[in-house]
């Protein structure tokens, strides 16, 4: 009875959960241009392209950061909503994070050409890959979940599955990053190398974590509905 009559309650101002989806999206356009950059960067260097990336990715950063002001400016009472007014205010700092952590990881490409063996290349190819999986297996379950708790359009227990696989897949990002630094200090290079590599990897670990957190805030809302 108390979640219909929040829903009723709420129901002129349910914009700001849709809202998260508008913050996904430059995020997700930022993740897909980490992959674009370490590509240009191992196949050509830190030249113009690579920095154009680099730029737009900065762009998409403001235009995040704008979009969460937006919906943090317009919340209603916190009585009001159908969703913990801190989980929800927690949510968006960890969606904001992941593209937060793009943009350290494209620093960290930037400080210096890589000249780097093929199975390194593609160790951080892969990484990069597989965190960019976690991040776009945020979309589904953010839009389910949003589904769920406005209008019960899904099932808890099918919103809760997608939510384990982003755990799963995150999972996999974390054997990378350990198969790659192992892969790194093996690899001969002098140590300024190694130590850009495992930054690098650090953060691309970080995007996906933010992402494996966003799933998990995304659990405790509806433990709530």
């Amino acid at each position: 009875m108390l979640c219909h009559a929040l829903r009723f309650l709420d129901s002129r101002r349910q914009d700001y959960l849709p809202g998260l989806l508008d913050h996904y999206q430059p995020i997700a356009r930022g993740m897909a241009l980490l992959d674009e950059a370490l590509k240009r960067s191992l196949a050509d260097g830190q030249d113009l392209g690579f920095k154009v990336l680099a730029g737009e990715i900065d762009i998409l950063e403001a235009e995040a950061d704008k979009i969460k002001r937006r919906i943090r400016n317009h919340l209603p009472a916190g009585f009001l909503m159908v969703v913990d007014k801190t989980l929800f205010l927690h949510y968006t700092s960890c969606q904001d994070n992941i593209l937060d952590a793009v943009q350290e990881a494209v620093t960290w490409l930037g400080l210096g050409s890589f000249a780097l063996p093929a199975q390194l290349s593609e160790a951080m190819t892969e990484s990069v890959a597989l965190a960019g999986r976690t991040v776009e297996m945020l979309r589904p379950a953010l839009g389910d979940a949003i589904d769920f708790m406005l209008h019960a359009k899904a099932e808890r227990g099918e919103v809760k599955a997608r939510m384990h696989e982003i755990r799963l897949q995150h999972l996999k990002v974390v054997r990378a990053k350990r198969g790659l630094i192992s892969a790194a200090y093996a690899s001969g290079l002098e140590f300024s190398r190694v130590y850009q590599i495992i930054r690098f990897v650090e953060y691309v670990y970080r995007a996906s974590h933010s992402a494996e957190g966003c799933a998990d805030l995304l659990r405790a809302m509806l433990a709530r509905d």
